[in-house]
């Protein structure tokens, strides 16, 4: 039911490996291993929560209320995801974890309503699933930004940062020697 994870679960868990194999650590490489193991954390719910979600026995008459119960779970780690401190060289992930847990809210609120509805309502179940795959599309971005890569076949702009000072030093030192 879910999107493909594994790039993040990947991800952090080199990224955790690099940071932590140094000796003494500076500011910047606590904050990136304090947002690895974010991330990691992160991914070990998103798969836990799928499993749980795929071990559900539709027949149970509590099939509904424990799918209620894991979505709200599910919602409070996007909650803690979007208020990671995000080390500013993974500043795009921080849109992009906002916009997961407004989708994922969303998406719990329209599936508390239609199972908590008499009858049943198709549509919010739809809209529903409509929010939670946008988050889970946010969370494979995640992935894809932790793991360098740019997702193929999507609408998605890169965008590089440059520092055009840092430029034009290099241009004047070359010019001088």
């Amino acid at each position: 039911m879910i999107h493909n994870y594994k790039p993040m679960i990947t991800a952090t868990c080199l990224l955790a490996v690099f940071i932590t194999g140094c000796g003494k650590q500076s500011e910047q490489e606590k904050e990136l291993e304090a947002f690895s193991k974010s991330m990691a954390d992160f991914a070990i719910e998103i798969q836990n929560a799928d499993e749980e979600i795929d071990e559900i026995d539709v027949e149970n008459v509590n099939a509904a209320q424990d799918l209620l119960n894991i979505l709200d779970n599910l919602e409070e780690t996007f909650y803690e995801l979007s208020e990671t401190s995000v080390p500013s060289h993974y500043q795009g992930i921080e849109d992009l974890a906002d916009e997961a847990y407004e989708n994922m809210t969303n998406a719990v609120s329209f599936y508390h309503s239609a199972y908590e509805s008499e009858p049943f309502s198709p549509e919010d179940a739809e809209i529903a699933f409509q929010y939670y795959s946008r988050a889970m599309t946010r969370v494979e971005y995640i992935g894809y930004v932790l793991t360098g890569n740019v997702p193929k076949n999507e609408n998605v702009t890169v965008y590089e940062k440059s520092d055009d000072s840092q430029i034009v030093n290099k241009l004047l030192q070359s010019t001088h020697e």
